[in-house]
């Protein structure tokens, strides 16, 4: 026997209600982004770079030099290029 499905009670607007609703609050306010916090914990994305022999060997011979951790390094490097390019 075949079940009748029916549109449940709590449901009160229609489809046609629902985008009338969605395409009004679009004409609203522009959200304001959000403010970034520079030493916020480091959860947010993760990669992994892979390295020649070459590059590997210069990247712990620099490290060695700075005193700073592999990742230290690599992240410090970039914040340092991307301050130079993003002006």
């Amino acid at each position: 026997m075949v079940k009748r499905r029916e549109m449940k009670s709590y449901v009160q607007t229609t489809i046609d209600e629902q985008i009338e609703k969605f395409a009004a609050g679009a004409d609203g306010e522009p959200v304001k982004p959000l403010a970034l916090n520079p030493n916020a914990k480091r959860d947010y994305k993760a990669m992994q770079m892979p390295f020649n022999q070459w590059e590997f060997e210069r990247l712990e011979a620099a490290c060695k030099i700075a005193g700073r951790t592999k990742l230290g390094f690599v992240r410090y490097a970039m914040l340092k290029l991307a301050e130079e390019v993003i002006k």
